[in-house]
């Protein structure tokens, strides 16, 4: 009798141990699969540095610093194997504006000074509100594949990576 109760009381330990470490495994799983999922639902990592108040109709500069998946193709922009270049397309506007392909076409252009920052130039705001620096960070790369097609084509791959970017700026009038 001793026996079997000793027995039904490891057998019940032993089962409750396995559906713990099951369970833990499980979590792990599910984790590992969020993260995944958001590191590539947001392939550009960014901050733009821009004081959150200032005045009307006075300059500024402010510099986007990011991070993006491209780096791990190359972080060079002098590669002439994969030519690199990042773009902000950026407007000045009271709302984000949804239509990408208008920002595009519309958006003062900033290049890239290296694989991690876009410097911002001659920002004014002319009157006073609420405001948003609002745009798109561009990233692309083009791989020449050192190869031709039949028609004696070069053959170049075009990888491209775009990520809304946009900070909230506070404008108060200018007492000069």
């Amino acid at each position: 009798m001793l026996n079997n109760k000793f027995l039904l009381v490891v057998s019940l330990f032993t089962l409750q141990l396995i559906t713990y470490s099951w369970q833990e495994n499980k979590k792990d799983v599910n984790e590992s699969y969020q993260v995944s999922e958001q590191y590539f639902d947001k392939r550009i990592d960014y901050k733009i540095e821009f004081p959150d108040t200032v005045y009307s109709d006075k300059s500024y500069q402010g510099i986007i610093r990011y991070k993006s998946l491209l780096d791990t193709i190359t972080t060079s922009f002098d590669d002439k194997e994969k030519l690199r270049y990042v773009i902000f397309y950026s407007t000045i506007a009271e709302k984000i504006n949804p239509d990408h392909a208008d920002v595009k076409k519309i958006g003062k252009k900033y290049g890239a000074t290296n694989n991690r920052e876009i410097e911002l130039d001659e920002i004014i705001f002319t009157k006073p509100g609420d405001y948003y620096i609002d745009g798109i960070i561009h990233d692309f790369v083009f791989i020449d594949e050192n190869k031709k097609n039949k028609e004696g084509e070069e053959l170049v791959r075009i990888i491209e990576n775009e990520e809304r970017a946009f900070k909230k700026v506070f404008v108060i009038k200018n007492p000069n």
